[in-house]
């Protein structure tokens, strides 16, 4: 019951992203590059007072509503880049990356629909800010895989992320489950920008690791620390863990409307 519910939950996420956040497709697009990535997304319900310092002016931060990350206000998006393409599909420079990405939905004061914003990204390469938002840190990470060919298989993520003297450090060990493949749709705006966004278009493989939203709980364990001094209202010891997704394959195109 609980994998029937998590496989309904990662396809309800597809579906609220795209309903939340849908731009204008009555215009055109602009390709403007493609990206294979092994990502970590954890969700968190934090103060949202704290969390409004990332906010655009005129907007408020908000729980996403529904599916697994269901009273999340923020994710952190932890991603490690194996390839980088421009829109001719040939290789960028540096040709990997990694990232610490913050976002999440708010809700413009005025009313009407939600919109996904990239809060902050905390960058190991800089060559591209395409949200204005980007910093230089050094993003380090150490993941396993050991178990059976035919079974659930222990995954272990270690992640580092250094910044302005202080370090993020998340650890993360679960037994993997039966993942789940399919096409979905984002359509992130630039907190510092609003009127700035992009399109992703992405198929990913999703290991629904614990969502206390459908009931599952995490097959392991898991802690995360900050010393960054932005992020001290934000990961303080009273964040709470919503949910866990492990994301092992990620392609995507990015698109400009």
């Amino acid at each position: 019951m609980i994998a029937y519910l998590a496989r309904r939950a990662i396809t309800a996420l597809s579906i609220v992203v795209c309903l939340l956040v849908a731009p204008d497709l009555s215009r055109a697009e602009t390709l403007v590059g493609s990206n294979v990535d092994n990502r970590v997304i954890l969700a968190f319900d934090v103060n949202a007072d704290a969390l409004g310092a990332y906010v655009p002016e005129g907007w408020a931060p908000m729980a996403f509503p529904n599916g697994p990350l269901a009273g999340g206000n923020l994710l952190l998006v932890m991603i490690d880049r194996l390839v980088q393409l421009n829109p001719e599909g040939q290789p960028t420079s540096p040709p990997n990356s990694r990232y610490a990405v913050l976002a999440g939905l708010a809700a413009p004061d005025a009313g009407g629909p939600p919109s996904l914003f990239v809060y902050r990204i905390f960058a190991s390469d800089m060559s591209a800010n395409p949200y204005s938002n980007s910093v230089a840190a050094e993003v380090a990470r150490s993941s396993a895989t050991t178990g059976p060919a035919n079974g659930g298989r222990t995954r272990t993520e270690s992640w580092a992320v250094s910044y302005d003297g202080g370090t993020l450090a998340l650890e993360l060990s679960f037994v993997s489950g039966k993942a789940g493949w399919g096409p979905a749709e984002a359509f992130p705006h630039s907190a510092v920008n609003p009127d700035f966004s992009r399109i992703y278009r992405y198929d990913q493989l999703v290991d629904l690791a614990m969502s206390t939203a459908v009931g599952k709980p995490l097959d392991g364990t898991v802690s995360l620390s900050s010393s960054i001094p932005e992020l001290t209202g934000i990961f303080n010891g009273a964040e709470s863990l919503v949910a866990i997704m492990d994301v092992p394959v990620y392609t995507r195109q990015v698109f400009l409307p």
